[in-house]
């Protein structure tokens, strides 16, 4: 059970509480798909495939697809990990990677942005030229940048207040698209469709990086997540949905054209679907709306990303580029990103400006991809998504995207590189604070002696990348190999064993004695050496009465050999010492200074007497390591090593949740560990005093499972009434987990180990770990 005082909830868990949350279809679905067609299906798909013929369009489609799909999945997996703040794809790359990372990506994120906004301008006037041909490009152009320019100024919700009637005006332009095929209006003229085209106006590629802004609208959910009801549920849901919607409606249009237009008409032609359409009014209404609101929604989003660089000081003078008005409106960064976009609408054309957007865009792509690739392979504790994709998805993902930026332009792909790695290096040489825990530690960690001593050198915290470090002090070599199994489970994958066997320096002497002291009398001398023998427990003064000091620890180095066989870290070692205190006081101070140093102490807790349990738990507190005590129940052991309860004290009638959770973070995160081991589940358990607090209670657990991302193996149980009545009722588990209080009694211990009638686990945070990091 859980002690201590709750930290207060921290804004994400009041968001979570607001009744004016969106849901997936408004909050992420809508705006995606309308962000994804867009000006691409309207004005460049036909003259795509009027380029490449049917075939050659349809694996530009796929190839857009599959990179915009991998990162898809990519994004869901890492949005449904971590808290994700302000900054869309910059947040989640400054979150994981770190700020360095982050800024250095998310300048290209922020001129794709920025472009876009050309891009859609582009679009409308292309389409506002065709209905009205006396009206010149240039004034259509600049009307459109400062109509749009001025609302989005003035409003940034004016975008999505639109976007139900942008959806209806879209959804009927399709149909009348649709019903082009049909003789509702007149009679359509068919052709056969052309399967390869002569690529007259550029190769494969160059169709390509025209064409990929029609992928780019994924990133719209993630920007949503502050304002989604459940946005670890939504995020992955709308954002996957709305792109298999959107291939279909692609490959769909591209089979419309290829059959309603042969190919010089379709080159020579953008706006050919308005002609073809059943009524043509209906795609123009259709294509001014998502155009106009899509430059609106770049206005918006653009600034933000700037703001949020400037906030964190990842821009030189950044506190210019983060100012606010009074309403919280990033003014500095909208007027920047309004001459940046006027400078883009010199570039004269849709095509040139599609270009350099794919090109940013891909480089924004391939580095989510990559967060994911690295956060998998490291297999951190801390990396529990909701939603998890296998490994291959993101290496597609990341390979798709580096292949595709070199083929396009090799030239403008070393150039941005170089121009990324010259930012990241001038970010770390800042020294920036990070706001957010990541995974860089994990990283250093897997790059050996040099990533090793840049770790220590950080000033960040290791919440995300903490692994169980155990120090587990032994009298013998047969307490390791009684407890081999549960060892494993509690440190795979990543974790590490530090084995200590505490040789007395009056071994001989007591070696001597014992072979005529009887066996009852082991229980007096319990206080001197830290060993007792409790009902169920070894008799460990007979092992050393039998084999001598040799004889327990022979072959001690092996049991380390096996861990590391079996993937882990391991280390053991022998020390004398006058008692198991001072052996593990002389070993935690030893450690201390070594980079894996100990993170928790293990223990077995019926070897021990009073005085000795309280006095590991004064050594853990002293050298920051949490505690684990196991209990082993002498009949029971651990039973079919499946299930785990996880007792949380009554907290009533508070139950403040925040990201410090009151000595409960290190039940979790072992549980957790355990659980992935054994293939198991887990049930979060409480009893409360007053009935009137069980809802509450629930609401509690419920939440703590849910911002823990252990959806996928937890279960909650609340009763009202006497705890140790309840307890003897509750469901029966083959490990239960309990907290730890800093005065150890262990008649309690043994009370609860009789009462569950299974083996317990008595843990106690050392206020470093942090279950929902």
């Amino acid at each position: 059970m859980s002690e201590g005082p709750q930290p207060p909830p921290d804004d994400a868990s009041q968001d979570a509480q607001s009744d004016s949350k969106l849901g997936t279809f408004g909050g992420v679905f809508r705006p995606t798909v309308l962000t994804i067609l867009g000006v691409m299906m309207y004005l460049r798909e036909g003259w795509l495939v009027g380029q490449a013929g049917l075939t050659g369009a349809v694996l530009v489609i796929l190839t857009t697809f599959l990179i915009t799909g991998t990162t898809a999945l990519s994004l869901s997996t890492i949005t449904t990990n971590i808290r994700l703040g302000a900054g869309g794809a910059f947040a989640i790359i400054a979150q994981s990677l770190g700020l360095e990372a982050g800024g250095a990506i998310g300048i290209p994120l922020y001129l794709a942005q920025a472009l876009s906004g050309a891009l859609y301008i582009y679009g409308f006037a292309e389409t506002w030229v065709t209905i009205f041909p006396d009206h010149p490009m240039w004034a259509v152009i600049l009307s459109v940048f400062a109509v749009a320019y001025l609302a989005a100024f003035i409003s940034t919700k004016l975008a999505f207040k639109l976007q139900g009637l942008v959806m209806f005006a879209v959804l009927a332009s399709l149909a009348s698209i649709a019903l082009g095929l049909t003789s509702v209006t007149t009679e359509p003229t068919f052709h056969n469709p052309q399967f390869w085209g002569e690529f007259q106006d550029g190769g494969f590629w160059q169709l390509f990086a025209v064409f990929f802004p029609a992928g780019t609208g994924i990133m719209v959910g993630a920007s949503m997540s502050g304002s989604l009801e459940k946005p670890r549920r939504s995020i992955p849901r709308g954002t996957l949905a709305a792109v298999g919607v959107s291939l279909f409606v692609y490959l769909f249009m591209a089979v419309w054209y290829s059959v309603l237009a042969d190919p010089a008409s379709l080159r020579g032609d953008t706006l050919i679907v308005i002609e073809k359409a059943a009524w043509g009014e209906l795609v123009v209404a259709g294509i001014l709306a998502s155009t106009f609101t899509a430059t609106l929604s770049s206005f918006v989003a653009a600034p933000n990303v700037l703001q949020a660089l400037g906030q964190y000081g990842v821009l030189p003078k950044g506190e210019f580029f983060a100012q606010k008005s009074d309403r919280g409106e990033p003014r500095i960064a909208s007027l920047v990103t309004g001459g940046l976009v006027l400078l883009a609408l010199s570039l004269g054309s849709l095509n040139r400006v599609a270009g350099l957007i794919t090109m940013f865009f891909l480089l924004t792509y391939f580095t989510i991809n990559v967060v994911v690739l690295i956060e998998q392979r490291l297999g951190m504790v801390s990396f529990r998504p909701i939603f998890r994709v296998p490994l291959f998805v993101p290496v597609i993902g990341t390979v798709a995207c580096a292949v595709a930026v070199f083929v396009i332009s090799p030239t403008f792909a070393l150039a941005a590189i170089s121009i990324v790695v010259a930012v990241y290096a001038y970010l770390v040489k800042k020294q920036l604070e990070q706001p957010w825990e990541t995974v860089r530690s994990a990283m250093f960690v897997a790059l050996a002696d040099w990533a090793a001593k840049r770790i220590m050198g950080s000033q960040e915290s290791n919440e995300r990348s903490w692994k169980p470090n155990l120090l587990i002090p032994v009298e013998s070599r047969a307490q390791i190999d009684g407890h081999y199994r549960f060892l494993r489970a509690l440190t795979q994958p990543k974790g590490s064993l530090q084995i200590v066997g505490i040789r007395y320096n009056d071994e001989d002497h007591d070696d001597e004695e014992e072979e005529a002291e009887p066996e009852a009398t082991a229980d007096a001398r319990a206080p001197s050496t830290g060993r007792s023998t409790l009902v169920g427990a070894p008799n460990t003064a007979m092992m050393r009465k039998v084999d001598g000091a040799e004889g327990r620890f022979h072959s001690m180095d092996r049991i380390a050999a096996d861990f590391q066989s079996e993937g882990l870290f391991a280390s053991s070692v022998i020390v004398e010492a006058d008692t198991l205190l001072k052996g593990v006081e002389m070993s935690a101070s030893v450690m201390r200074g070594n980079f894996f140093r100990p993170n928790v102490l293990f223990g077995i807790a019926h070897h021990y007497d009073q005085a000795t349990t309280q006095g590991l738990v004064d050594i853990s507190e002293e050298y920051d390591m949490g505690v684990a005590f196991l209990y082993r129940h002498p009949e029971a052991g651990l039973g079919h090593e499946r299930t785990i309860n996880v007792w949380i004290r009554d907290q009533s009638p508070d139950w403040p949740l925040g990201l410090r959770l009151s000595n409960l973070d290190l039940s979790l995160l072992l549980a957790y560990q355990i659980c992935r081991t054994w293939n198991g589940e887990i049930r979060f358990m409480t009893i409360c005093d007053d009935p009137d607090n069980v809802e509450e209670a629930e609401n509690y657990l419920e939440q703590l499972v849910e911002d823990a991302r252990l959806n996928r193996y937890g279960k909650t149980w609340v009763r009202s009434g006497n705890f140790m009545e309840e307890l003897r009722r509750a469901p029966r588990a083959d490990l239960n987990i309990f907290g730890l209080a800093r005065d150890v009694d262990m008649e309690f211990l043994r009370k609860l180990v009789r009462e569950t009638q299974h083996s317990c686990l008595f843990v106690r945070d050392s206020g470093h770990e942090s279950a929902l990091a």
